[in-house]
């Protein structure tokens, strides 16, 4: 069984950050954050697009979902963002909801937004389950 075999839970989630305080959004499953996607404003727009009208063309792996990310104004190669079906079909709520709208930029000398996914902000969520923890 690998890392995203494991069902979709508070921390296996499909997430999207600001870079600092540009237009370049990052996107990851938070089971893995070091496996992240890069893209520019117009190719984040477009993905955000066919996310919320299901036309995005995703593949298949066993119980996981393989999303391909092609950011042709950067002139990488894609990158593959691998989630679980939950977990996409939550991200996938949240875009019609207009979640990700207005990504936060990262606040001054910080590097990056904090990851938002389909339930809340990652810092946010953290901080509310620490709440009162000595």
């Amino acid at each position: 069984m690998t890392k995203h075999d494991v069902e979709a839970t508070s921390p296996n989630r499909l997430a999207v950050r600001r870079v600092a305080r540009s237009t370049t959004v990052q996107m990851c499953d938070l089971i893995d954050p070091e496996d992240i996607a890069t893209m520019g404003p117009k190719c984040w727009l477009d993905l955000l697009h066919d996310i919320r009208n299901d036309k995005l063309r995703l593949q298949l792996d066993g119980e996981n979902i393989i999303i391909e990310i092609h950011d042709a104004a950067a002139g990488q190669s894609p990158h593959l963002v691998r989630t679980t079906k939950r977990a996409y079909t939550e991200f996938q709520k949240a875009a019609v909801d207009g979640r990700f709208d207005g990504l936060k930029p990262a606040p001054f000398g910080l590097g990056f937004g904090p990851w938002i996914w389909a339930e809340s902000v990652v810092e946010e969520a953290v901080a509310k389950a620490l709440d009162g923890v000595a």
